[in-house]
């Protein structure tokens, strides 16, 4: 039998509903969810030592690396994957070696096969960082062979110069970026910044504070071409520097979501076949709230998303018709039907799914905390429900 699912609820719902037995499965709408986000790719270059992990520790949110907890791709590449957050960081090992030039030779070999093996841009590297310890005192030999790899593969370059606390370091990086600037170009010049990762102390008191992120973010936004444009939303996502930014870019990609949604519920109102209405706005509705989700960062413990799924959906008084069977703690979550009869309109399924969508959407904003960078919501979720009915506005 011919099912009446059409393009734009199938791109919609993905994998997580099938039609023929009109079962939804949340974990699988979830996990998609948060498969599908915007995808940022950063390869960092840097021996031991330079500062990397505080750098992403400090530029993307607190204990984001750990030793030891990334992913081996090759002898020389390490993948660190935030998938919350939609980043991946590769990062370099061993460049730090006294036989450095034959690691380097690796390290090129092992990037060619990455890029050669990948089959989309959000498999490859979409910028890198160079980072170099601007206390060091001079720039070394492998540092330029770094580059020249970076520049080989046509790769956004930023220079990152770590641990700049004194006026020495800022002479340094002077006298570093003529020389690079000589091997490789002027248009090296205006590719690099200097910042301090951590609060430094001396006896307790605090004599350099956290520095020159911003610089950093900026320049990479620039840094990344046009083409890469959710690369781009990416970083601006999951950086934790500029807390409006972040959520300005994630309200922008949830309002997103929520129009394909109401092009999903639309696509299903207009269909002539009845009695399916029920479970397939359902399903877009549900699907839609797990991608707001995901935009904001959260999981579904987190979200406590079977409940507020449930409870919002009940909040629009919309009746319970047909089955919409979930895999995950509370196994069901009850279905948007219909308003009046046996359809609803397109015209309803879609205004109503933009209602739920942008009232959603005002909850998680109200719930951000702008110093943290995260949506907090309370542990009982009648109170997300709560700020939902103030703000779920629907008139059919």
């Amino acid at each position: 039998m011919t099912t009446r699912i059409n393009d734009p609820l199938t791109d919609f719902l993905g994998t997580a509903y099938d039609p023929q037995t009109q079962t939804f499965d949340g974990e699988a709408a979830e996990k998609e969810a948060f498969e599908n986000k915007e995808k940022l790719n950063v390869i960092i270059f840097g021996a031991t030592g330079v500062g990397k992990s505080t750098l992403i520790n400090t530029f993307f949110g607190s204990e984001k690396v750990k030793a030891g907890k990334g992913r081996p791709v090759t002898q020389h590449l390490e993948k660190i994957e935030l998938p919350k957050n939609g980043v991946t960081l590769w990062d370099t090992k061993g460049i730090e070696s006294q036989d450095y030039k034959n690691t380097i030779e690796q390290l090129k070999n092992e990037l060619k096969q990455s890029f050669d093996t990948g089959s989309e841009l959000d498999d490859v590297p979409h910028l890198g960082w160079l980072c170099m310890d601007a206390s060091g005192g001079r720039i070394e030999d492998r540092d330029m062979e770094l580059i020249r790899i970076i520049r080989d593969y046509n790769l956004p370059l930023v220079i990152v110069f770590t641990k700049v606390t004194a006026d020495e370091h800022e002479e340094f990086i002077d006298i570093a970026m003529q020389e690079i600037i000589a091997a490789f170009g002027s248009d090296m010049a205006g590719r690099h910044v200097a910042v301090n990762s951590v609060v430094a102390k001396r006896r307790g008191k605090v004599i350099e504070e956290v520095f020159g992120l911003d610089d950093l973010l900026d320049l990479s936004i620039k840094s990344i071409p046009e083409g890469h444009l959710r690369a781009r939303n990416a970083l601006k996502k999951s950086q934790n520097v500029r807390m409006k930014l972040r959520l300005d870019t994630m309200s922008s990609g949830a309002r997103m979501i929520v129009h394909a949604a109401s092009v999903a519920a639309a696509a299903i109102g207009a269909s002539p076949i009845p009695g399916s209405d029920a479970p397939l706005i359902a399903a877009a509705q549900s699907t839609m709230i797990y991608k707001i989700n995901a935009e904001f960062e959260l999981d579904a413990q987190a979200a406590k998303a079977t409940a507020v799924i449930s409870g919002i959906l009940a909040t629009t008084a919309i009746a319970s018709l047909g089955k919409t069977v979930v895999s995950n703690a509370l196994k069901f979550i009850p279905v948007a039907g219909t308003l009046i009869g046996g359809a609803v309109s397109a015209a309803t399924a879609m205004a109503i799914t933009q209602a739920i969508g942008h009232a959603y959407i005002q909850v998680l904003v109200s719930f951000f905390n702008d110093k943290s960078g995260k949506v907090e919501l309370p542990e009982n979720a009648l109170e997300i429900l709560s700020e939902f009915k103030k703000v779920f506005s629907f008139k059919p």
